[in-house]
This record gives C-alpha cells, structure tokens and sequence, in this order.
C-alpha cells in the first residue's frame, strides 16, 4: 500500500510561481490594509495629522502591493520578478545560522523592547507574515517563486514558536493566582490531598476530576510548589496535544518516507487543537483510543475504550460519548463495508454501549464522592443559555459561530473534495458526518451556555474528532468499499493556504506573548499573614475565597482551612442561581460567622451586554459581592493579585 505522506504530497502538488507571488503580494495587501484600518480607528483620522499621514502611507503601500499583483500577469514585469528572486540563492550558503537568527529575532521582537509596536492584532500577523518570507529564504532549496510549500511551512513553524512564546508567561514567578481561577484549580487538585495538606478529609471538586488527578502530580513532591504547578501544566498543555496529533499521525503515515512533510503535518495538528483549545486533560480520553484501537484487536481496543470512557465520565459531561465516538470513527474509516449490514454494524453498536455506559457509571461513581447536591453536579443542563454569544459580540468579536466555521471551514472543504469521489457506502460517510455535526451544533450550544468562556473550546469533541477524520482523508486512508477509478483529487492550493493561514489567525488572536511575572510581591504577603496572623490570635476564622492556593503551597501559614465557598464554587452557585447554597452563604455572611475573608476586587458596578462576560459579573456582583459587602467592609487592597481582605462591619 502507498504510503499515506507519499500521497498527500502527490495531491499537494506543485503551484505555478505566477500563482505563488501572486498570493504573496494579496496576502501583503490584505495585511497591510487591514493595519491601516487598525491605525485608522478610534477617530484619530483628521485630528492627529501625524497618525493620519501614517494611515494614509500604510493604506497607500496595500494599494501598491495590490497593483504588483495585477502586473504579474505580464510577461515582461514576471520575469524581471523571477530574476530578482533567483538571486535569493546565494544567501543559502549560510541558512543555519540565517534560520537561527530569524527565530532568535522573531522572539525578541515579541518578547523585546520593542513588543508594544507589534501587540495589535495585524501588527501580530504581519510579523508572522514577514517572518515567513524571511524564513522561506533559509529553507528552501528552490527559488523563493517556486517555494510555496516551504512558505506554508515556514507560517506553520512560526505560529508554533509564536504558540509556544505566549504560553511562556504562565511560568510566572508570583504568588498570586494567574487570572480568576488559576490558585482554586491548583487547591481543588490538592483534595486529592487534602489529609496531607489541611489534616482534613475532604472530598473532591464536583467538577473535572480528570484534571485535577493529572494537576495532583507535582503535589505528590516531597517539596511541591506553585511554579513546579505551573511548570506541569505548561508542559502538558503542549505534550498531549502533540501525542494526541502524534498517534493519528502514525496511524496514517510514517515519518521516514516524508520528514519534513510529517513535521508540518505534526506541527498543523497540534495547533488545530490548541487553537480551541483542547484542554490537555480532555485528551486523555482520547489517546487510549488512538494509541490501541484496531478494529481486528477486539481486547486491547475495547480495554482502551474502557479506560477512555470512564476517564470521559469524571471529565467533562459532553466528553461522555467522545471515546466511544472515535472508536466508531476509526472503525468506519478503517473497515470496509460488507454485504450484511448487521454484521457490519454490531462493532459499533458495541462500542456505543460499554463507552457510554462505562461513562456514565464513573460519572455516577464521581458524583458519589463529590458531597454535592445532584443539582448542582448537572447544573450545566440548564444553566442560562446566551443565544447572542454566537454572533459578534464585547466577548468575541467574530462572535463564537462565525469564528468556529471559519477555523474548522478549510478542513470542512478539504475532507469534501475527497469523500465527493464516492468510493465508499453511505453508512460509512452518513456515520461519520453525522458525528461531526452533532459535536460541532453541540459545541455551540455549550458555547452559549453562561459560564461557557470567550474562546472556542466548547468545540473540544469536535476537534479531536474532525482531526483524526481530516488527517485520514486527506492521506487517502479511508478504505474504499469501491476501486477507485482514478487517482485522489488534487488539493485546492487555495484551500491549502487557507487551512494554515486560519490557524495562524486563531493561534494569534488569543493573547500576546509577554515575559512571566517574576516579582515575589514580599512584602504583599507580609502584609496578609500579618493579617490573617492577627485573626487567627483572637481565635477569628478566616475565608480564603480566592487565593486559597497560598495555603496550598505555604505562602501564607498558621491558619485553618475553611473548606466553604472558593471563588469557582461560588460563581458556579451564582450562575446557576442555586438557593440553598447561595442562601445559606448570605446567611453565614449575615451572622458575621468570618472574621476575615479574603475575596476577588469586587466588580465595580453591573454591566451590559457592551462589556466582555456582563452575565458572569452581574451574576457574581448581585449573588456574592453585593450581599458581603453589606455586611463586610474593606480593610486591604491587593491589586498585584487582584483581591481584597474584608472584615465584618460592625
């Protein structure tokens, strides 16, 4: 059988150097205008006479490089280009230490001085742009005209580095917790623990277990700590994405025919699934069962499908049919259809069955152990669905629907061309289309959910499962039930281009890279165990409701843990507008019953559907920081960790 990477390079095929040029300079266009636009904004055209030159210079050079585009279809202008290009081959003799520099500078601009220039959005992706032409010089072996898959791949390597750049800054140095829920997801891990750590036997958070056995690691140290935590965390957040585009790799093709080829592929699988992101704890659910499933192995694939499973069910409730869906996914992709399709079928059936019961009954074993009300364990079921989140909103900008197609839309395409050869039965195609969809519309109803998060990570299932189905198709590992008539369709360079340029779009638009934290704020936690230390005298109880990782790792010592009411709990509860709890909280508030509490900054007023998260906030402000503060008053601020230590007003 032809080898998978031997194929798909067939059906990448080459460009015409017309056509390549003729990309870049559009692409240089499109750029530049879109910078111009950015420059443009906020009314400053026509007040500041220096910033409206710029915008016009910067609009001025699109225009040019949309006219060179158009004079590429002369001869004459073509091979003048071509010419000049050509002489880019005599800088090949120093490539390494070209490559080498052009990575060293592509971070320092990020990471330098000269960061702020380029924390706009087109700043950011003109960078990328321009880096990549750059590179392109250095790696290959063509001239720069006839170099199209060493630009893609020069994007592809670029947006990992620039990936990986901005997860940099989670090795922070500080104390205090990362954002809202960074120290409470490290203090529900330490439940695990919890006899170790507060001489308590607590039971577990009532949400994501999964994560919290993987985050428990390092606190199994003799001597844990907050950055070894961190540094945990920063690496899976890269390793099981790439074992997870790994092993579907391997199941399709082998390194050794096509290296560099396999490399790109890699690279683009990783970042298709941490451009939702994927969650790297959810991806244990799915790397049994790409790393032992074979449909002629019937145990060691359906013990894979077990494990799966069950880690599916004390992970998140839409993963439940997830392992079982990739294991029928894999069956169809890989089992040609026979004549009785009862026979054919039974497989499947099977493995819907023991993945979602096997799922189901660790989700009830989970919810056994977790001391929670049954309400409040299934809250995702009707929590507050936000239809409006889908579009264009002060939460994303795209809006979750339109961002979703447009980041899944160039696989979509890719996938089509190829099942549109129709060598296979309709059960097989019916069966995997049919997964796809219901994991993408599901995706975004969680996406709408209140709670759901700004990003696209609600389509986590879909990702997982659109990458293993993608990677197979566009390799032409899909076992045809039919002989093909002729060779697999080339692909569409467009869409080719497309598939790399949204994901770099959607591993930019995120965040920009910045240097971790590396204040200790000292005299900060002085400053609160002095306070907590004076409370605790006077034989006061104290209520870490954020920052209980202090606790966790031993910045702050001598004072008993109250187990009650952390940030996450309390947001869950209010979201969910959940009376019991919600009102006994009010009424242990009221009754004055801590001496000391320590909270995020309150927000500062409600908001409207203008701001980012207007629910949440409203959510938290009415249920939680309004009610504390009638009855609590500030005695210190902490705006290095973004919270406030309260007292009773009495």
């Amino acid at each position: 059988m032809t080898d998978g990477l031997a194929i798909f390079a067939r059906r990448l095929g080459e460009v015409s150097p017309r056509w390549f040029l003729r990309l870049i300079l559009i692409l240089a266009s499109l750029l530049t205008f879109w910078l111009a636009v950015h420059l443009g904004s906020g009314g400053v055209l026509f007040v500041f006479w220096r910033r409206t030159l710029l915008v016009f210079a910067v609009a001025g050079l699109a225009l040019v490089f949309l006219i060179l585009a158009y004079l590429l279809d002369r001869e004459k202008f073509f091979n003048l280009a071509e010419n000049l290009l050509e002489k880019s081959v005599n800088f090949r003799a120093i490539r390494v230490p070209l490559l080498i520099f052009a990575i060293l500078l592509f971070a320092f601009i990020l990471l330098g001085p000269l960061s702020q220039t380029f924390q706009p959005l087109p700043s950011r992706f003109l960078l990328i742009f321009i880096a990549s032409i750059f590179l392109t010089f250095t790696l290959s072996q063509k001239p720069f005209s006839h170099s199209w898959p060493s630009f893609l791949l020069s994007f592809i390597l670029l947006s990992s580095l620039y990936q990986l750049i901005t997860n940099y800054q989670l090795l922070s140095s500080s104390p205090f917790s990362r954002g809202w829920s960074e120290g409470t997801r490290y203090y529900h891990a330490s439940l695990l623990l919890s006899e170790r750590y507060y001489g308590l036997s607590l039971p577990p958070f009532y949400q994501d277990l999964s994560r919290y056995i993987v985050e428990a690691v390092p606190l199994l140290l003799p001597q844990p700590s907050l950055w070894l935590e961190r540094l945990w965390e920063f690496l899976l957040t890269f390793i099981l994405p790439a074992l997870t585009s790994a092993l579907v790799l391997c199941r399709v093709a082998s390194a050794k025919q096509n290296r560099a080829l396999w490399l790109a592929l890699f690279l683009w699988g990783t970042l298709y699934l941490l451009q939702g992101p994927v969650y790297f704890y959810l991806l244990l659910a799915a790397i049994p069962i790409l790393a032992f499933y074979h449909p002629q192995k019937p145990l060691p694939s359906i013990l894979a499908l077990l494990a799966a499973s069950f880690w599916a069910g004390i992970s998140r409730v839409n993963w439940i049919p997830i392992p079982a869906m990739l294991a029928i996914a894999l069956y169809l992709l890989e089992t040609p259809f026979k004549k009785n399709l009862f026979r054919y079928l039974a497989p499947p059936a099977l493995y819907a069955l023991l993945g979602l019961v096997t799922a189901y009954a660790a989700r009830q074993w989970y919810f056994s152990i977790s001391a929670i009300s049954p309400e409040m364990f299934n809250a995702a079921f009707w929590q507050q669905l936000l239809w409006y989140r889908l579009f264009p909103s002060a939460l994303q900008p795209l809006g979750i629907l339109p961002a979703g197609l447009l980041m899944t839309a160039p696989l979509i395409l890719l996938m089509w061309t190829h099942l549109r050869q129709n060598h296979w039965h309709w059960i097989r195609v019916s069966g995997l289309v049919s997964m796809l969809l219901v994991l993408l519309v599901g995706g975004f109803i969680v996406s709408a959910k209140i709670g759901g998060g700004s990003n696209l990570h609600n389509l986590d299932g879909y990702l997982t499962l659109s990458l293993a189905i993608g990677l197979t198709l566009l390799t032409d590992r899909f076992s045809p039930d039919r002989e093909a008539d002729s060779s697999p369709r080339a692909f569409s360079p467009l869409t080719i281009s497309l598939a790399i340029l949204a994901l770099t779009f959607f591993t930019v638009s995120p965040a920009f890279p910045s240097l971790p934290a590396r204040d200790r704020h000292e005299n900060a936690l002085a400053s609160l165990q002095q306070l907590v230390d004076e409370t605790v005298a006077a034989d006061g109880q104290v209520l870490f409701i954020s920052q209980r990782h202090l606790l966790t790792f031993g910045y702050i010592t001598g004072v008993p843990l109250v187990p009650e009411y952390d940030n996450i709990a309390l947001m869950e509860f209010a979201m969910s507008n959940y009376r019991p709890l919600i009102d006994q909280f009010h009424a242990d508030i009221a009754a004055h019953k801590y001496a000391l509490i320590i909270a995020p900054t309150p927000p500062g007023q409600l908001q409207t559907r203008d701001d980012p998260f207007a629910e949440e906030n409203n959510a938290w402000a009415k249920r939680v920081s309004i009610p504390m503060l009638r009855e609590y008053k500030i005695i210190a601020e902490f705006p290095e960790g973004d919270f406030v230590v309260l007292a009773p007003d009495e």
